[in-house]
């Protein structure tokens, strides 16, 4: 049963799309939904997170948010917060750079999914146009 959902957000539009999922799923699932975005710099997190915290908001969801200190990659910050939380899914966008080919998984989603022991959910960027 999926009760606690991790929610890793950039302000990307990839994490947006992954946003609008994930509070989804907490919703349908009546499940807790916490937010977490790593202080990095020139990165807004109170912005980012205001932003998810908002539309949650508006879907009746209730909403942790949580800025994981910069120093470690952010996957391994996103892991550390999913198992000391004890999230049973973590939900994010994945990378919004766009290649000929395969879909990019960057770097850091790649490092994520080879790592958690839990499930992940990739979610791509919103279709163009």
């Amino acid at each position: 049963m999926i009760g606690r959902i991790l929610l890793a957000v950039d302000d990307s539009a990839p994490a947006f799309a992954a946003a609008d999922l994930a509070i989804e799923l907490a919703q349908t699932l009546t499940a807790e939904l916490r937010a977490v975005t790593v202080a990095e710099e020139g990165h807004l997190p109170d912005r980012v997170l205001g932003a998810v915290a908002s539309r949650a908001r508006r879907a009746g969801v209730r909403v942790e948010t949580v800025t994981l200190a910069d120093g470690m990659p952010p996957f391994e910050l996103t892991l550390a917060e999913a198992d000391r939380w004890g999230a049973d899914l973590v939900v994010m966008g994945r990378s919004d750079q766009r290649r000929l080919g395969p879909a990019y998984v960057g770097s850091q989603t790649s490092r994520l999914l080879e790592f958690a022991e839990i499930p992940v959910l990739v979610v791509p960027g919103p279709a163009p146009g």
